[in-house]
C-alpha cells in the first residue's frame, strides 16, 4: 500500500485514510464531517495549485482547503 497526501492523489481515485497529521482538534473536526482513520474516500477534483480539494466520503461531498487536505494521508493500492 502506498502512502500519499490527499493533495497528491489523482482525481476520481479511491483510497483509505491512514492518518491525519495535525492536532486533536483537526481530527475531531474532520471526524464530525465523516473523515476519520480507516474511512474510504474518493477524490473528485482539485482546483488549481493551492485551491480546494473536493472529496466524497460516504454520501457526502466535501470541499477541503489545500492546507487541511495536505495533512490527510491516504493509502492507495
Amino acid at each position: 500500500m502506498k502512502k500519499i497526501s490527499l493533495t497528491h492523489m489523482k482525481p476520481n481515485h479511491k483510497g483509505a485514510v491512514l492518518e491525519i497529521a495535525g492536532c486533536l482538534s483537526l481530527e475531531n473536526k474532520l471526524a464530525s464531517m465523516g473523515i476519520y482513520k480507516g474511512k474510504d474516500i474518493i477524490k473528485l477534483s482539485h482546483i488549481g495549485l493551492q485551491g480546494p480539494v473536493v472529496i466524497k466520503s460516504g454520501r457526502s461531498i466535501i470541499a477541503l482547503g489545500h492546507g487541511i487536505a495536505a495533512k490527510i494521508i491516504i493509502g492507495i493500492e
